[in-house]
């Protein structure tokens, strides 16, 4: 073989070649044979049908890439590594191999544990160091505004009279009592503010790194300083292939785990604002999705004394044999435990709030709605910002009432009982082998849920639809998982009378069977607290805006704009379309699911920048539907589910026959009239009208029209006016009637086109000419 090179110096007799690095690309391409095979590419490379069907174990499989720059770099390998290796054992090229390869792994596994710690050190300790900054920088802010409320205060009140003296101590303790008393909120907001001032800063310094040493490097060739042909394969010399792309993933680590350490302390309405943002890994970076995702159902727990105090507090502390102390999953409302019933044994979950979660909450909407305010003053067309907020905020309240998620809870259950039984609950994600699967809702226990802040519902079996471990016992592709799902959120979003607005994974869970057989698998769908009823004016616009996306219906869109109350600045239904057909996007893999997301942001970019100063905003800010947030937002988590499961999925075509399934149900009991016959004394050309008659109905008959209306006038006289037909689409079976409305888009651009021809032949104008 020829990476056996000439005989050692003082060897034996027996041992005529001994294992050399190789000296030339020959010596590599054989050493590369050895090691795959016989089906190696003319550089010596593996083939990447080869590479499909071997392994080298080396924790994963090697890349293409990766072998090329082994390739490259076995060059460099040291003699020792292959020297003393084979000696006197006559050991053949393919032993020989396999021990060259223990070594890269040992070398490999001592490089893996050497990168932790270098993790350890320059990763999590910058975010400590981070965080400590974070926490000076409020005690500071905060230390400074009280000690300056002091000093005013004591430079006010009178230091003689004693009665105002002890007016000045009272008012001095008065915000730390409060401050004591509301779970820290007037600490708590300094320490926001300092959170957002560091981490805005990270990010800004982080640019300020690209821009000083990333950008300024760039297109720089320094092989002939150290020695090495120009255009050679790059050695990987120490700061070479740094790129911005390096700099922002190592921010990225950083201030995940910064901002995670920060909203542990907070709490409060910034656990659902990290909840949200771990959900959407299909712009998220992977270091948030990962450090925020512990927040979904990791959240800081309450002690099990204070728990114990609320149940008996609403009086049902007795109605269990035994409750696991330790609580299965804590979010940013309340956390959740398991239980027996006393009576029947049975297992039930019971949901504790936590006591501080009214309070934070509210204080922290009080604040965004602050911000909202400011911003709309200083920025008027963003006023709907604060229509978003209130909508939030009514629904937040509605989160911390549990009487409110029992009436959900049963909703729900009635709205999946439906759909059992007027759907076949089998995917649609392959048109070979379809998936049976089931919707499971958890069902409250009444006698039990006599609390704002305590309620009790059954136990449902099942781990988060994000647990691979767990898809991988259902035996289903994960298209299959998320096209389930997806037709379950349809159903419920056009169909039923509600739908769930916070369909994060930590409130999403699966387990194998169904309860019709063992195949398939069974979705539980938790936390009902963030639930959205629409009323049918808006789920039908809804409805009529999904099913317009889908068939590219731009009256449709119009109507269902209409419908929902949005006032729009400028008329272009086209960007309009495109807008709501991007929200219902085709469902991708993390990488080409930012891509889109990526261009999508720059043309909109684009087009911001192009409009005029009033139409920035395209939407009228005192005309924007609260119910619309609720809409993006469902659907978004949807996307950002799909990407982090990394499935391919036609999510408009699921919505589709959900949304006119729930138009017909609405519109179903709206009467039509029949046409009006058009008074013949009206008509003054009786024969041309007979024959416009004849040639329309010809016209329906052929399927060329699904209805039309003529008219012809002429000197203010109508010689002929004939209507065919129904109006089609989801007005075929209303009848065109003499004053229906017809869809006009683009129907001036045909008459301005036929004006200009005609000042052309007129030769009022040229062609070439500019206007």
């Amino acid at each position: 073989m020829a990476i056996f090179g000439k005989k050692r110096r003082g060897s034996s007799a027996g041992d005529e070649r001994t294992p050399l690095r190789p000296r030339n690309n020959e010596e590599l391409a054989s050493f590369l044979k050895a090691i795959h095979g016989s089906n190696t590419s003319p550089t010596g490379l593996p083939s990447q049908q080869q590479q499909r069907r071997r392994s080298l174990s080396i924790n994963h499989r090697l890349s293409e890439r990766q072998m090329k720059r082994i390739a490259a770099r076995m060059q460099r390998v040291p003699s020792s590594l292959f020297d003393g290796q084979f000696e006197g054992n006559g050991d053949s090229p393919a032993d020989s191999t396999s021990l060259v390869m223990e070594s890269l792994r040992r070398e490999n596994d001592t490089l893996t544990s050497r990168c932790r710690k270098l993790e350890a050190q320059n990763v999590i300790c910058a975010a400590q160091q981070v965080d400590f900054i974070a926490v000076v920088l409020g005690f500071t802010t905060c230390a400074m505004f009280y000690c300056g409320f002091a000093l005013c205060v004591c430079r006010l009140v009178d230091y003689d009279d004693y009665s105002c003296l002890l007016a000045r101590v009272a008012i001095i303790a008065a915000p730390y009592i409060y401050n004591k008393l509301k779970w820290g909120v007037v600490y708590r907001r300094f320490m926001v503010f300092a959170v957002f001032v560091v981490f805005l800063a990270r990010v800004r310094l982080c640019r300020w790194r690209v821009q000083k040493y990333i950008k300024s490097s760039q297109n720089q060739d320094l092989s002939s300083l150290r020695g090495e042909e120009s255009g050679s394969m790059s050695t990987g010399h120490f700061g070479d292939d740094i790129s911005e792309d390096d700099i922002m993933e190592a921010s990225y680590e950083v201030n995940a785990r910064f901002l995670y350490s920060s909203i542990l302390r907070l709490r409060g309405l910034w656990t659902k604002t990290a909840q949200y943002m771990a959900s959407r890994a299909d712009f998220v970076p992977v270091g948030y999705v990962r450090e925020l995702g512990k927040l979904q159902d990791e959240a800081p727990e309450t002690e099990w004394d204070d728990v114990r105090k609320m149940l008996s507090k609403a009086g049902i502390l007795n109605d269990f044999v035994s409750i696991e102390s330790k609580p299965i999953a804590s979010a940013s409302i309340g956390q959740v435990h398991i239980a027996k019933l006393q009576d029947s044994h049975e297992r039930v979950v019971i949901k504790v709030q936590h006591p501080h979660a009214s309070t934070l909450l509210s204080d922290d909407f009080v604040s965004l709605n602050i911000m909202a305010a400011i911003v709309g003053w200083l920025e008027p067309e963003y006023k709907f910002i604060g229509i978003l907020l209130k909508e939030w905020a009514n629904e937040a309240r509605n989160e911390l009432d549990f009487n409110s998620e029992v009436a959900n809870l049963k909703t729900a259950h009635e709205s999946i009982e439906l759909m059992k039984t007027t759907t076949d609950m089998m995917t649609t994600h392959s048109d070979k082998k379809r998936v049976t699967f089931d919707v499971e809702v958890p069902r409250p226990v009444d006698d039990l849920c006599k609390s704002k802040r305590v309620m009790v519902m059954t136990f449902s079996e099942g781990k988060r639809i994000d647990d691979l471990d767990q898809i991988k016992k259902c035996g289903v592709p994960k298209e299959a998982i998320m096209n389930g799902l997806a037709h379950a959120t349809a159903h419920m979003m056009f169909v039923a009378d509600i739908f769930n607005g916070d369909p994060h994974p930590g409130n999403i869970f699966i387990r194998p069977g169904t309860s019709r057989s063992k195949d398939g698998f069974t979705l539980v769908l938790l936390d009902w607290g963030l639930a959205k009823r629409l009323p049918n004016c808006k789920r039908q616009g809804f409805c009529e805006m999904t099913y317009a996306a889908s068939t590219f219906d731009f009256g449709l869109m119009m109507d269902a704009f209409s419908t929902l109350g949005l006032k729009l600045k400028r008329e272009n239904v086209s960007e309009d379309m495109d807008g709501v057909r991007f929200l219902l996007r085709d469902m991708a893999p993390r990488g080409v699911a930012r891509k889109r997301l990526k261009a999508r942001m720059k043309t909109n970019i684009d087009r911001t920048k192009a409009r005029k100063k009033g139409e920035k905003v395209p939407v009228d800010s005192n005309a924007y539907p609260g119910e619309f947030f609720f809409f993006v937002r469902t659907n978004e988590l949807m996307q950002g589910l799909g990407s982090k499961l990394g499935v391919e999925l036609r999510y408009i075509e699921i919505l589709k026959p959900y949304a006119l399934k729930g138009l017909k149900m609405l519109t179903s009991q709206t009467a039509h009239r029949d046409p009006d016959d058009i008074p013949p004394a009206s008509i003054a050309d009786h024969e041309l009208n007979r024959k416009i008659g004849l040639c329309l109905n010809r016209l329906k008959s052929d399927g060329v029209i699904s209805g039309a209306q003529v008219c012809v006038v002429q000197h203010e006289n109508i010689l002929a006016h004939c209507t065919e037909g129904h109006l089609g689409s989801l007005k075929n079976d209303v009848a065109v009637r003499p004053d229906s409305l017809f869809l006009g888009f683009s129907c001036t651009k045909a008459v301005a086109t036929t004006l200009i021809l005609k000042m052309v032949e007129l030769k009022y104008l040229s062609l070439d000419e500019p206007i």
